[in-house]
């Protein structure tokens, strides 16, 4: 059951995926951050799946019984948009990082 928070936001975390890899690859940069992307998605889908699997199990049975689904499904989104966004922070000092180098 705890799936279903796992398909609720599934079509929500494949566009937010989707523009961060947009984004970067708009940005350029080389090998290193291309594969930092990459890693860096892969770790944003593995703390999405584990925040959702965990709020699942966290969440409060007295208000209904759709509630289990939908506090996993905002666990995990709030948990991909903070990857996400702490991704692209790191992203930016590497960036400048480089940009200082050269």
């Amino acid at each position: 059951m705890a799936a279903v928070g796992l398909l609720l936001l599934a079509p929500l975390a494949a566009t937010l995926l989707w523009l961060y890899h947009w984004w970067t690859k708009r940005r350029g940069g080389g090998l290193h951050l291309r594969r930092y992307d990459r890693v860096a998605m892969l770790a944003a889908v593995v703390a999405t799946v584990l925040a959702t699997l965990g709020a699942y199990a966290l969440a409060p049975e007295a208000r209904g019984p759709i509630w289990p689904h939908v506090f996993s499904a905002l666990g995990g989104f709030f948990t991909l948009l903070a990857v996400l966004g702490f991704s692209l922070w790191i992203r930016r000092a590497i960036t400048l990082a480089d940009q200082r180098r050269h």
